[in-house]
């Protein structure tokens, strides 16, 4: 069953990653597994670190990046299907054709306190700014979005006109529009939804400095971001960057057929992203050739997520709580966890299904001979 790769809590899911690395290491497989500790603790007073295993040969100069949980309670379906994977790669012979590079839990203490920001109301995957770009300014049409979307009050269990609120905002704008506001990411408004900050946060800086060393002989990399919340649910959309090329992106569908979107709010689920993790990772790693996919698990309707991520930061923001633990126990953060982490079995079939299935492709795409993009 699915479920069983499913954990219950963050030091759950870190311990278990652990453990997935010993068991490759007892299968005579090439293991570093690192903690990038960060200076918190979690809920069990645990410390929150992000971890990251390099299994197989980085000298050999190709490389398959998997990270999951920039967006903290999606963690818990990426772990998932990261668990599934060490799993699989512990029955298969040792390798040293390539490297498999793990980022487990980029944002740990959304994971551990069930919220999709980080310990600063941080969007990471708005954070990774390209360098020419700077943190600040808000997207076009945000002044329609800003005051519905970041209430400050506490949240009503039941909010009466949300549905007719977000109709009429629809209705007068148009949904790509209001899509394209709300998610592009802005760097004015700490306490609000989507905030990308005002410098590199913590967990990211920890992490673009244990890449620099580790891919500095790297010449290519297949890389897949495991997230949830948009499209159909259970059916996994793989997102790629609007300027990809026409020639790029018929291979990809060739190899994922159905499954392939641009980042543009006029072609799909998606919408164009300042600051996310592989624009962050291609300009600093110029150097390297990428293929890079966002894959995105869908969970619930639109209007059910943003309602959800709404909520649970009006509560953190406005709610009135003593301690984190106060604030973890409330109703939007359990709503929260379960619009991004569903409790259906069904759906965890279909994701681990499909993770499996993206991840063994890409890795054959990045050993072929035709496996440059």
């Amino acid at each position: 069953m699915a479920n069983k790769w499913f954990s219950n809590s963050y030091s759950e899911a870190a311990g278990r990653f652990a453990i997935g690395c010993d068991l490759l290491r007892e299968n005579n497989h090439h293991v570093e597994h690192e903690r990038l500790l960060l200076d918190m603790k979690g809920p069990e007073d645990e410390p929150l670190a992000i971890d990251v295993a390099v299994i197989g040969s980085l000298e050999s100069g190709k490389v398959l990046l998997s990270s999951s949980g920039i967006h903290g309670v999606e963690g818990y379906p990426g772990s998932a299907i990261q668990l599934s994977l060490l799993e699989d790669l512990a029955k298969r012979e040792p390798f040293d054709s390539h490297a498999v590079i793990f980022v487990h839990t980029i944002n740990p203490y959304g994971m551990a306190w069930w919220r999709r920001f980080n310990e600063n109301n941080v969007d990471l995957n708005r954070n990774f700014l390209r360098g020419d770009q700077k943190y600040s300014g808000v997207p076009e049409g945000y002044h329609f979005v800003k005051e519905f979307l970041n209430p400050e009050s506490p949240p009503p269990l039941r909010e009466r006109w949300f549905k007719l609120k977000a109709l009429m905002l629809i209705l007068k704008h148009g949904f790509n529009n209001l899509k394209q506001w709300t998610a592009e990411g802005q760097y004015e408004h700490p306490k609000a939804i989507q905030f990308g900050g005002k410098n590199l946060q913590p967990g990211p800086t920890l992490l673009l400095d244990y890449l620099d060393e580790k891919l500095e002989g790297v010449s290519k990399i297949w890389a897949i971001d495991l997230h949830t919340g948009l499209g159909p649910s259970g059916h996994d959309t793989l997102l790629v960057s609007a300027g990809m090329n026409k020639t790029d992106f018929d291979k990809l569908e060739v190899m994922f057929p159905g499954h392939v979107e641009s980042l543009d709010p006029n072609q799909g689920v998606g919408y164009e992203i300042v600051g996310d993790l592989h624009q962050g990772l291609e300009d600093r790693y110029s150097h390297i050739d990428w293929t890079s996919i966002t894959q995105e698990f869908g969970t619930f309707k639109p209007v059910q997520v943003i309602r959800a991520s709404r909520s649970e930061n009006r509560w953190t923001q406005w709610g009135e709580y003593d301690t984190e633990r106060d604030a973890k126990m409330h109703w939007s953060r359990l709503k929260m966890l379960r619009t991004f982490n569903p409790d259906d079995s069904v759906w965890q079939g279909k994701i681990i299904s499909r993770g499996n299935i993206v991840f063994n492709s890409a890795v054959e795409d990045l050993l072929s001979a035709e496996g440059r993009i």
